[in-house]
């Protein structure tokens, strides 16, 4: 078993969609906690909520028939990501998460894009990848967080939102509580009871954390990566009943 190479002198700027993943590790294991489905749908959800907050993408009103636009500014160098804004132009930020890794989408673009942030974080020294062999022949990929302070800070921080007379959040912590919620981990990420976690997340999102535009965007890519879950599992059960 070999460890890629990562230079302790890297440093990076996390994504929406590296948080969100380092988020939903599993330590144990070094692999993502959430089924296969909710981690596509909301790396998918992070990608497009990560582009608004960016300012790369906008949304050209706040109701439901709002179209996302290119900005041409805060461009993304990478080419999976400038595919995805061309993804987006002219589409619902619904239509747009379902093409990137809902239960209809032909191609696994959310996989891609959450290859990409593994290996930018492994590159960058914030990860050290791993590879074993599941009975000697099928490969199987383990993550570890290099910096013990890391992941306990963004839960802090995520936590530290939903705490009882807590300010406002800043938009990129009220995405990652959306997102969070939206494939049903908030709670193991912060130690709260389901229930209160839900309840204290739909505060959060309620609040006027960002602009208009902005929150109607990552409030309609929540609501796309919940609902694909939800017709992802009916798939899945009708096809095994």
């Amino acid at each position: 078993m070999e460890a890629s190479d990562t230079p302790e002198e890297a440093t990076m700027t996390l994504s929406l969609t590296d948080e969100l993943l380092l988020l939903v590790l599993d330590p144990a294991s070094g692999r993502p906690a959430i089924d296969s489905t909710r981690l596509r749908a909301v790396v998918g959800g992070a990608t497009v909520a990560g582009l608004v907050l960016d300012g790369a993408l906008a949304l050209d009103g706040t109701d439901k028939r709002a179209r996302l636009r290119q900005t041409g500014t805060a461009v993304p160098t990478e080419p999976r990501l400038r595919e995805v804004l061309d993804l987006a132009e002219g589409r619902r930020p619904k239509d747009v998460v379902s093409k990137l890794g809902g239960a209809g989408a032909w191609r696994d673009r959310a996989g891609a894009l959450r290859d990409l942030s593994f290996q930018r974080m492994t590159v960058a020294g914030v990860l050290r990848h791993d590879e074993t062999r599941v009975l000697g022949l099928f490969p199987r990929s383990r993550w570890t967080v290099l910096d013990p302070s890391l992941v306990p800070a963004l839960r802090h921080r995520v936590a530290a939102a939903l705490a009882d007379g807590a300010p406002v959040p800043d938009a990129r912590t009220a995405a990652l509580v959306a997102l969070l919620s939206s494939v049903d981990h908030l709670a193991a990420v912060t130690g709260l009871p389901k229930r209160e976690a839900k309840r204290r997340a739909d505060a959060v999102t309620a609040g006027d954390w960002a602009a208009p535009a902005v929150r109607a965007a990552v409030e309609q890519v929540n609501a796309a990566v919940m609902a694909g879950v939800i017709a992802a599992t009916a798939a899945t059960a009708a096809a095994t009943s």
